[in-house]
Formats: C-alpha cells, structure tokens, sequence
C-alpha cells in the first residue's frame, strides 16, 4: 500500500511539475503565430534528426552490450538490445526513469540477463553519462561563458535563498542516502535474495573495469553524443529566424536539453520547453520563436520514440509469441 502510494505522489509531482512548467513556457506565446510558424517549418531537417535518433539508439546498445558482455553474456545481439533500448526510452515517456527497469526487464526476457544485473550496468551507464554531460557544460563555459551563467541566473531566479536551499537538499540527499544505507545493509544480512541481488547490482556497476572492448565503448559514448548534438543543431536549420545560430549554440542545445532531461518529469515535458527557450534568449531569439524551436526539437523526439519504441514493442512480442511457439513444438516432438 505504501509503495503504491509513493508510486502516485511521484507520478502526480512530476505531472504536476511538467504542468506548470509547461505554463511558465506557453504564458507569452502567440498561438496564432505560432500555427503561422508551423506553416514555415523546413520538416526535411526534422526528418532528417527522427533518423538519426536510430544511430544514437544502435550506440547505446552496442556501448550496453559491451558492459554485459564481461559478466558472462558474450554473444548478445546488438538489434535485440536495441529493441530492450528503444522499449525502455517507450517506456519513459510513461512515468520518470521506468525506461532502466524496462530494458532491463526485456534483456531478462530475451537473453536471461538476471535483472539485478543488467540495472548495474545501467547505473554505470547513466555515471558515464553524467560525467560526459558535466564534460559539455565545462566546455561550454569554455565557449559561452557569460551566455551560461546568464541561463543558469535566469533559471534559479525565481528561487528565494538559493544558498540555504542547496543546503537543505544536501542534508535531505545525505540524511536520505544514510537510511537507505542502513536498510540495504539491514536487509543484506538479513535476506539472501536481498544479499544475492545487491551482489549482481554491484558486479554490473563494476563492470566497466571488465571491459576488454575499451576503444569500443569510448567510441560508441563519443557517437551517441555527436548524434545528440546533430539531432539537435540540425532542426534550427528548419526555420529562417534560427538559421543563422553558430555550431556553438548547438553546443549550448545539447547542454541546456541535458540539463532539462535529467529533472525527473515524463520525457521532459515542460522542463525542456522552458530551458531551451530560455537559452534562446540569450541568442536574440524572439520568445515565441523560442518556445516553438523548442516545441519541434521535443516534439521530434517523442515521435522518434513513439515510431521506433512502438515498433521495437510490436517487434519484441512477435519475437516472444515466436519462442514460445517453437518451444511448444519441441516438446511436443519429445
């Protein structure tokens, strides 16, 4: 009953979240002009971005494969994987973070990969890339320095004591992250299943040290997030008032998009709206302006999602139905 209704709260606060985020970003805008601007749309650059997102796609699972492949799953096929990926991201756009358990559930189901195992591998994963995010940001204040800070200002504007805030969520992170210590250790010694799945999370965590494939996985991470950036920078190309921004405001899409991405909110909703317009900005983009490119570049995720996700589903039961169909058969022939 209780985990029940902590899956509700979280789901409603981040709905709620998207919402009014989702205000804050529409408040100003002419919807007349932007119909008007819809009209105008260059869809071959969007187009072009929806098939690219299949390259990012093929990058996470092969880079996925590459982790697993050193904990006892050398043979994986990397379309099967990608079915697991392209559920996952599906899955997302139904409730914050479903998308890990997701995958990995659907590895279990076509390669028995133990679950408990697989997740490790993704919490390494989401640490990479983390640590490949916090890289662009440094990059970008490299480049733009004053353009991000101003975004940054901007975002945290409107929250009163800043400082005191951050420390208060530092003491809920550390006082949090203690009791949840204190229960798994609990549970580790007290529970053989709880111990038996702890130890596979933490071998797939560790897996990175394992990977014999090195060159491998740096240059699958490196292609998913060059396709990250073309998916994005490509679609200004789509309306004449953002035609002319620099490979450098690509830059600052792709951070400010992965920003916007990591609050926990359905597929970004809201968050990615009101941050990329808000960086627009600071490029001189008129507001509508910005809130429409930022419309078109979420709105062709979602559909890239929603082909290739849909798709990935339909294809994985297939797959499934087909299994069970030749199972049944052998062991009518015994």
């Amino acid at each position: 009953m209780i985990k029940k209704a902590t899956s509700v709260f979280k789901y409603t606060f981040s709905l709620g979240l998207a919402l009014a985020l989702l205000y804050l970003a529409f408040r100003n805008v002419d919807f007349s002009e932007f119909i008007e601007k819809s009209k105008q749309v260059n869809y071959t650059w969007v187009i072009i971005s929806i098939l690219l997102s299949l390259v990012a796609y093929y990058a996470r699972a092969y880079r996925w494969n590459i982790l697993l492949k050193p904990l006892g799953y050398p043979n994986l096929n990397v379309h099967k994987t990608n079915l697991a990926v392209l559920v996952g991201y599906l899955a997302n756009l139904a409730f914050p973070r479903l998308g890990e358990v997701t995958r990995c559930g659907m590895m279990k189901r076509s390669d028995d990969v133990p679950v408990s195992t697989s997740l490790g591998t993704v919490i390494t994963e989401r640490i990479i890339d983390l640590f490949t995010l916090i890289a662009l940001i440094l990059l970008a204040l490299v480049l733009e320095y004053d353009r991000l800070i101003e975004f940054l200002t901007h975002i945290f504007s409107g929250l009163q004591d800043v400082e005191g805030l951050m420390w208060k969520a530092g003491m809920i992170i550390v006082i949090g992250g203690a009791l949840v210590f204190i229960l798994g250790y609990v549970l580790y010694v007290k529970n053989e299943k709880v111990r038996s799945f702890i130890n596979d999370l933490i071998r797939g965590i560790l897996s990175l040290k394992d990977v014999k494939n090195r060159w491998g996985f740096a240059l699958s991470t490196i292609v998913l997030w060059v396709t990250y950036y073309f998916m994005s920078y490509i679609i200004v190309f789509s309306i004449p008032e953002t035609a002319h921004l620099s490979w450098v405001a690509g830059i600052m899409l792709l951070v400010t998009g992965g920003i916007a991405l990591a609050v926990p909110v359905q597929g970004g909703i809201g968050t990615y709206h009101a941050f990329i317009s808000a960086m627009l900005v600071l490029y001189s983009v008129e507001k509508t302006t910005g809130v429409f490119l930022a419309t078109l570049l979420h709105t062709s995720q979602i559909v890239a999602i929603a082909i290739f996700g849909g798709i990935a589903l339909l294809v994985s039961v297939f797959i499934k139905k087909s299994h069970e169909r030749d199972s049944t058969e052998d062991r009518q022939q015994k």
